[in-house]
């Protein structure tokens, strides 16, 4: 899927950029605070918060990406850990807005941006991680005994919350609509792959799955294989014409697929030959294809004249390609025992 390989990137940047920028910040909170040119005063709380979150970002990386594959739990997790959780810690530690540390809070507007297309989830966890980011500057501007408080006037209060707020808005919005329009192009190409591949595995004549299709769709199990033709088609097209004979197998087509289902498919093998993959019990397979010579021999006319059909059936042993061929050998006995016969395990039925 197009888009699981959308969140499977995404779940890779955040992952190696997370572990790395908070492994980072480890090493920076700690040698600038052990050579006294940090501004945080609580150098080694900063380093040990930095560590922890590198751990905990590490576990849920490991676990949801590489154990269960879950690239879009892992985004939606991970980036709400680090908006809600790893960022407030390092805010609070590193020294707040005197720090500038509201700038790296500008990584959760975008990837909430960019994800959310993805898994056509709401607006609610940016819009919360906005009141509560700015609740945060709110307590460093007025609680008396909030971390690293700045005094700041009411004015200046408002000016930095709206500030922020508007560039968090604005960096989100402009990520949710080149992620909606880049997950829109993707769903035209999976679309227009996917019509390519149905009408590449479809006979243009009949309709039907061609040989392509039946290759792919036997690598999924069957219980028995049906292969038959129409008697004397030569004849048929030298007498009145290959377009006639064009009409024929489309006629044919039509009389054999009332029958049809999931579990009684229909391919064109090439030619006159027509193949039909059984899920079925052998009993089952058998009687409804006699069903089925019954129609055609009733049905089945071409040029006012009508027209039989010659069939082999073989159970499933061993692969597909064996099948068939078992298949193509009772077909064999039917055509040289006076066709418009079944055949099957060498018998007629």
């Amino acid at each position: 899927m197009q888009n699981n390989a959308f969140a499977k990137q995404l779940a890779i940047i955040l992952g190696i950029f997370g572990i790395s920028a908070n492994f980072l910040g480890t090493l920076i909170s700690l040698f600038t605070g052990l050579a006294h040119v940090s501004g945080a005063e609580n150098f080694i709380l900063d380093t040990a918060v930095c560590f922890a979150c590198t751990l905990v970002l590490a576990l849920i990386f490991y676990l949801l990406c590489f154990r269960h594959k879950s690239y879009s739990k892992f985004n939606i997790l991970s980036i709400t850990f680090c908006g809600f959780v790893t960022f407030t810690a390092m805010y609070i530690t590193t020294g707040n807005v005197i720090c500038g540390f509201p700038f790296y809070m500008m990584i959760i507007p975008m990837y909430y941006g960019f994800s959310l297309p993805v898994r056509k989830r709401s607006f609610s966890l940016p819009i919360l991680n906005l009141i509560f980011y700015n609740a945060l500057f709110v307590l460093t501007f007025k609680a008396p005994y909030f971390p690293g408080r700045t005094v700041l006037s009411n004015t200046s209060m408002i000016q930095h919350c709206t500030a922020f707020s508007s560039a968090y808005l604005f960096l989100f919005f402009v990520c949710f609509l080149v992620s909606k329009q880049f997950m829109k192009q993707n769903q035209k190409l999976e679309d227009s792959e996917k019509s390519y591949r149905e009408l590449s595995s479809r006979d243009e004549l009949t309709g039907l799955y061609n040989r392509r299709a039946l290759d792919n769709r036997a690598e999924l199990g069957f219980k028995s294989l049906i292969i038959y033709d129409i008697d004397f088609f030569k004849n048929i097209n030298d007498t009145y014409g290959h377009q006639v004979g064009d009409v024929a197998l489309q006629n044919l087509s039509q009389i054999v697929l009332k029958y049809c289902s999931n579990e009684f498919e229909l391919f064109r093998y090439g030619g006159e030959e027509f193949v039909i993959l059984s899920r079925l019990p052998d009993d089952i397979t058998l009687e409804l294809f006699q069903h089925v010579m019954h129609d055609v021999r009733m049905l089945f006319v071409v040029e006012g004249n009508p027209v039989t059909i010659s069939a082999g059936i073989a159970s499933f042993c061993k692969d597909y390609q064996r099948t068939l061929k078992i298949a193509d050998e009772n077909l064999y006995l039917a055509k040289t025992d006076g066709r418009n016969k079944i055949y099957m395990n060498g018998e007629e039925v």
